[in-house]
């Protein structure tokens, strides 16, 4: 027993001495124990305004303003397609055609039924007219009248049925030859002549040569200047980097949640000397006119924004450059965009704020930027 006791003692003095030294380990020099510091990720974005946009260039691929695929709306024996991979064809141009001879055979029948319903019509409403005549004089019964009355019904519904009929099958017969819906190029073929197709079998693409539109995307600290550019011009290095007009049509209202970028989509005539092919690789510039440059009007996502305990005011994070470290600063906001929330007062282009978990920061908090503030 008397061993026992002092191992036992032994030990706790062991575990004392290596539990002071683990505290000690964790204190600075004042005795206070030392705290991590929590380094959080965010996302953020670089303040621009109009003048930064003047100029820059955007990376996008060519795609063709319209694009179909044509096919007929019934079944038959394709006889024709007058047309080849690469074609230019003009809009109404006929460029494939199916057997219409059971469809013509359809038409001819139901014409020469037509015919007959006109004619049966035709005698019972003689026949109606003549047992009234018999009624009024007394020489026929009312059930023999409204026979006749009702026979003459039958024949006239008769006539609607069948030529609603004759009207589908002479839309049928116009559907044998299939038409180009616009001016444009053929870039597909997917069948050849004599094969049996079925309703809705893709025959040919078709896009449209005399229009271009790229796709580009903007970063979010510029998308809300992109009203302010005029001047559009693209170049594409397949083509001789000739410049090529455009305009804005569409502009993306919902960023991208990898790239936070929003798409905004250039029309575009094509070249008369040139033709640029979907798929292509362009850059895209535009102008600013002097009178926004520069120009305040920043638009920030609406979570950059947020209001610090015990303040009314609304405030944004700045990032220190360098440092990282962020800094609450307040700011005046002004009417929402369709992209943001516009910034009137308190930030400068060239600063750097927090536009995701702004509700989740302190005060000086060190911050790791999650994407590049690098412009394009």
């Amino acid at each position: 027993m008397s061993f026992l006791k002092e191992n036992g003692k032994r030990l706790s003095a062991v575990l004392a001495l290596g539990g002071a030294a683990f505290v000690t380990g964790c204190q600075d020099d004042s005795g206070a124990p030392e705290v991590a510091e929590i380094v959080r990720p965010v996302r953020t974005m670089l303040v621009s305004d109009a003048s930064d946009l003047h100029g820059r260039y955007f990376i996008g691929t060519a795609r063709a303003a319209r694009e179909v695929s044509l096919a007929f709306p019934v079944s038959g024996t394709l006889t024709t397609i007058s047309v080849a991979v690469g074609d230019q064809v003009e809009k109404d141009q006929v460029v494939a055609t199916l057997d219409p001879a059971p469809y013509q055979a359809e038409v001819d029948r139901l014409s020469a039924d037509l015919e007959s319903a006109i004619a049966t019509y035709e005698n019972a409403r003689e026949q109606t007219e003549r047992q009234r005549q018999l009624f009024e004089r007394g020489h026929v019964s009312q059930s023999l009248l409204d026979r006749a009355t009702a026979t003459e019904r039958s024949t006239k519904a008769s006539i609607a049925s069948v030529q609603g009929a004759l009207d589908k099958a002479m839309l049928n017969l116009s559907y044998t030859e299939l038409g180009a819906p616009f001016d444009g190029m053929v870039v597909a073929k997917y069948v050849e002549d004599f094969e049996e197709i079925r309703a809705q079998t893709q025959v040919l693409r078709v896009l449209d040569s005399e229009h271009i539109e790229m796709v580009i995307d903007i970063p979010e600290r510029y998308i809300g200047l992109t009203k302010y550019v005029s001047d559009v011009k693209v170049t594409f290095d397949a083509v001789g980097n000739e410049e090529i007009p455009a305009k804005v049509t569409e502009i993306g209202t919902e960023a991208s949640a990898t790239t936070r970028t929003f798409p905004v989509t250039l029309l575009m005539d094509q070249p008369e000397n040139v033709q640029v092919l979907p798929g292509m690789t362009g850059r895209a510039k535009g102008q600013v006119a002097e009178e926004y440059m520069p120009f305040s009007n920043i638009v920030v996502p609406p979570a950059a924004v947020f209001t610090p305990e015990g303040k009314t005011e609304p405030h944004v994070w700045i990032v220190g450059s360098g440092s990282n470290v962020v800094t609450a600063r307040p700011v005046e906001v002004g009417a929402p965009r369709t992209q943001g929330l516009a910034i009137n007062e308190g930030l400068e282009p060239g600063e750097i704020i927090v536009t995701a978990g702004a509700n989740s920061l302190r005060e000086g908090q060190k911050v790791a930027l999650m994407n590049d503030n690098g412009g394009n």
